[in-house]
């Protein structure tokens, strides 16, 4: 499991936060009013669960929290399994379920821009070409034909974000998702060339940028289940079946 991965707790603790406090204000911009269900922490954020855990996330695969959804240390070593984290969801793909339909990026692009157009899909799928002479023989560079799901890694140090000349990419207070000012964003495509993975894209319509906002559209129209979008309340209740922690730690977090 690598550390760009997993190591990412002290540097998304910002975000986390931010999106606790967005949880906890009112519409009019005051704080809501205490009470049991705020205590208890209606809205999980992955900096609560973990911290009610007492590890971090490869302490959660490493402990069987994450296997109902398949995610346990040989299925991320073997590449298999990749996960990503923001502070409200887990994003688990699973590259041995995609089928390679694509279909998760034509309902993206529905969704996000009212028209199916792959080019500038936020999530992407594409075949291991060099898989080798023949499926199975493990004597290419990936070993092996499955496919390949790639998607925003909503990266704590997000080089899209820092890379901006006008400053369009911010991170959400809501979701921690990094999301692009339409406004400001002047369509340079600098974001898009200091992405590693190129996952911003400059649609050739609007002019502007667009990159995933984690709205989770591709994981619900996946017919295999091969991308997950998972609610960190979903693993507090995971936790505290399993033992981990008591209910009554809860409201100490």
């Amino acid at each position: 499991m690598s550390d760009s991965h997993l190591n990412q707790n002290a540097s998304e603790e910002q975000n986390d936060q931010a999106t606790e406090s967005a949880s906890a204000t009112g519409a009019t911009g005051g704080t809501a009013p205490a009470s049991k269900e705020t205590t208890a922490h209606k809205t999980f954020t992955r900096r609560t669960v973990l911290a009610m855990a007492g590890c971090g996330v490869a302490g959660l695969v490493a402990g069987g929290v994450l296997a109902s959804w398949g995610v346990t240390s040989a299925s991320i070593a073997s590449g298999r399994i990749e996960i990503r984290t923001t502070p409200t969801k887990m994003i688990v793909t699973d590259r041995a379920r995609c089928s390679g339909c694509q279909r998760c990026e034509m309902m993206c692009t529905l969704k996000n821009d009212g028209r199916v157009c792959q080019h500038i899909a936020r999530v992407r799928v594409w075949d291991n070409y060099n898989f080798g002479t023949n499926p199975g023989v493990g004597d290419g560079s990936y070993g092996n034909c499955q496919f390949t799901v790639e998607h925003c890694k909503q990266c704590a140090d997000a080089a899209c974000m820092s890379y901006c000349p006008v400053h369009a990419i911010y991170a959400s207070e809501d979701n921690g998702a990094r999301m692009v000012d339409t406004d400001r964003c002047i369509g340079c495509g600098m974001c898009a060339q200091a992405c590693p993975w190129n996952m911003p894209r400059i649609d050739s319509r609007s002019r502007v940028s667009t990159k995933c906002i984690s709205c989770g559209r591709c994981a619900e129209q996946c017919p295999n289940g091969a991308i997950k979008f998972i609610d960190w309340q979903d693993i507090a209740q995971k936790v505290i079946d399993q033992g981990v922690v008591r209910t009554t730690t809860l409201v100490q977090v």
